[in-house]
């Protein structure tokens, strides 16, 4: 099997877990919300920079900090029309 057919594989039979490389799609934007309700979106570039685009965004939960105090916040992957319409903000990329 040829490598990129070999990496298509794993894609495939990953395909319900997202990679954070996936955020910088077209369309797409990275999104966090904390158990208190507070949503922000995240800007994966130091991430990516750090050559972490191959990640699982649920590996990345823990490196978020939120006003409240929480230590972890839910990362999502949204498309345009599933951005929050209110005030967003409060949620911070820890390291």
């Amino acid at each position: 099997m040829a490598d990129g057919m070999f990496h298509q594989a794993l894609e495939t039979a990953f395909a319900g877990e997202p990679r954070l490389a996936r955020a910088t799609a077209p369309r797409s934007s990275l999104w966090a919300r904390c158990n208190c309700g507070r949503e922000a979106a995240v800007d994966p570039k130091p991430w990516l920079a750090q050559g972490l685009g191959r990640q699982h965004v649920d590996d990345l939960e823990e490196r978020l900090r939120c006003l409240c105090g929480a230590r972890r916040a839910r990362l999502e992957i949204r498309g345009l029309a599933e951005a929050p319409g209110g005030l967003t903000g409060g949620i911070w990329v820890f390291r």
